[in-house]
């Protein structure tokens, strides 16, 4: 874990010139002021019925097993991370991925971004991980 400034001033900007909000914190990522591929999932739900899977399915469709992470409320970063295993990692009472703080998940490429907020709600932004996402995940579980 360490404080990345570059990382953050990047996010941040990103999130400000994107977000329909001025608001850094998206519940969820639903709406952007430019034209970009984005859907929101109810992330307790796929927990609650124990589909877990959908999500990693997702992201090995797309190619992303390594991520970075940026934890908005602290400001750290963390890189490296294999996503499957912060998928399934557990605290104390059960599963932590959904649960944690307003979460990013990135890559170099910096062609999409996962949202993870504390409400229990997860975003995906770009054209290749949103339109997986849609296939893969049932409409049950979309954010309304």
């Amino acid at each position: 874990m360490v404080k990345n400034q570059a990382v953050e001033l990047r996010l941040c900007a990103f999130l400000k010139e994107y977000a329909a909000s001025d608001d850094l914190y998206w519940v969820p990522i639903t709406r952007l002021k430019k034209d970009m591929p984005v859907v929101a999932y109810d992330l307790d739900a796929i927990y609650r019925d124990n589909e877990i899977s959908l999500l990693e399915k997702v992201f090995r469709q797309c190619d992303i097993m390594i991520v970075s992470t940026f934890q908005m409320d602290s400001r750290e970063y963390f890189e490296k991370d294999e996503i499957s295993a912060l998928l399934y990692e557990k605290d104390k009472d059960g599963f932590n991925f959904p649960w944690t703080v307003e979460t990013f998940y990135f890559d170099a490429t910096e062609t999409w971004l996962v949202y993870v907020s504390h409400e229990g709600t997860i975003s995906f932004t770009g054209e290749l991980i949103a339109r997986t996402a849609e296939e893969i995940i049932p409409d049950r579980y979309l954010y309304r």
